[in-house]
């Protein structure tokens, strides 16, 4: 959080460095660190949902976090003073950033998991009181005390993170269907996510490696940065997905189903398998995706017609029939435009080869009578997605780790 070797006291005040080296690395960290809390708390406030507890904790975190980017200004000793509050805030902020990484893993977790990972938590309060008097302690000039509890920070600080970043990984690669490649594909801002939560354990490492004394920085007092870069990545994690994680993976899967195709057809759906016909799992699913009335893309974005500024006109064809009334006159017939040998299934061709190569024609066909079309096969698209984000929802429950209850 500060320096630790020793610093010039000046009556009973620790002394602002002075070394022009130091001046820059430490303005330049606050820099960084109150520009890049400041912009995520906006990115923060645009996507956040109304009355959701871990967006609003989210935004708490960020907020409580900025004020330790701002006691370089102030002279001494004002400066040691708002350097010794605002850390209470820092405090608070790091074990609150804890608290949110255990709400987005719980859905993985066990309950005896889950309560272990929150008492720890709450059991590592203790020394974040002793770690506030400490620095307001040292910051005066009453003892040196600060200089032994630093060294414990990370242990008090960053397990569960890690822990955390840990299980996210190898949950998505024992329990997901979907590569890390398909993630960044499909969702680049899930990747970043990932990319975050590594790049902060490299600088957690670092900075343990600093307060140590095994990695040297230059100057009398060993400012050093790399906490603060590793509380931006860790905040940048949390605000770029603000839902949990088991939330933001099923529709990410969800996503890659319904782009397959015909999700009816894959082998994890469980209504694929028995006596069931392949007929009946596409009407299932089709009653499924009109229930739906509102369904969040992999990015966290709503699919629902009140959200599209325009809505897309329906396709018209002409009246051909004399028989239908005319109130039904624009219902498009599902075999409209097909040759009569591709409406009845051949029993020497393969049904799926069949059923594929007339749903391509008819697509074709009804695209060229009108353009327009386009548009409504968007909303189909969308609805396909909406039908596999409810089956993954539905199918998948909630994954645990193996011998959860």
């Amino acid at each position: 959080m500060s320096p630790l070797p020793s610093i010039v006291l000046r009556g009973n005040v620790v002394e602002k460095p002075t070394n022009p080296n130091e001046l820059i690395l430490e303005a330049w960290a606050q820099g960084l660190l109150v520009g890049s809390l400041v912009i995520l708390s906006f990115i923060t406030l645009a996507n956040m949902r109304r009355g959701v507890l871990l967006h609003k904790l989210i935004l708490l975190e960020l907020i409580l976090g900025l004020w330790q980017g701002f006691w370089l200004f102030f002279k001494s000793p004002i400066h040691a003073w708002w350097l010794s509050v605002a850390a209470i805030f820092l405090n608070a902020s790091w074990s609150l950033h804890n608290v949110i990484a255990w709400m987005k893993i719980k859905p993985f977790l066990s309950k005896p998991a889950s309560y272990i990972f929150i008492g720890t938590i709450i059991l590592a309060q203790p020394y974040w009181i002793l770690e506030i008097y400490a620095n307001f302690a040292y910051f005066h000039g009453a003892n040196h005390l600060f200089l032994k509890t630093r060294p414990w920070e990370a242990l008090c600080r960053d397990p569960w993170w890690i822990i955390t970043t840990v299980l996210l990984f190898w949950v998505i690669k024992t329990q997901y269907e979907i590569t890390l490649r398909e993630i960044v594909r499909i969702s680049p801002r899930f990747g970043i996510m990932l990319l975050s939560m590594l790049v902060s354990i490299v600088f957690i490492v670092l900075d343990i490696l600093t307060v140590t004394n095994v990695l040297k920085l230059a100057g009398p007092t060993g400012i050093n940065p790399f906490w603060k870069l590793a509380f931006v990545f860790k905040c940048l994690t949390d605000a770029v997905v603000l839902d949990d994680f088991k939330m933001a993976l099923d529709r990410l899967r969800a996503f890659k189903i319904s782009r397959l195709g015909s999700f009816s057809g894959d082998m994890s759906d469980s209504r694929s398998h028995g006596d069931a016909t392949l007929v009946a799992t596409w009407e299932e699913m089709e009653r499924e995706a009109n229930a739906l009335q509102t369904v969040r893309s992999p990015d966290g974005d709503y699919i629902h017609a009140s959200n599209f500024p325009f809505k897309p006109r329906r396709a018209r064809r002409a009246q051909k029939d004399s028989v239908v009334s005319p109130d039904y006159a624009y219902l498009r017939d599902p075999n409209a435009g097909l040759a009569p040998e591709d409406i009845v299934p051949s029993a020497l061709e393969d049904r799926s080869t069949t059923m594929k190569q007339s749903t391509q024609k008819q697509h074709s066909r009804h695209f060229f009578d009108n353009p327009q079309a386009q548009d409504s096969d968007d909303m189909l698209a969308e609805s396909d997605y909406a039908a596999a984000l409810r089956e993954v929802t539905r199918d998948s429950g909630s994954p645990r780790l193996p011998g959860a209850t």
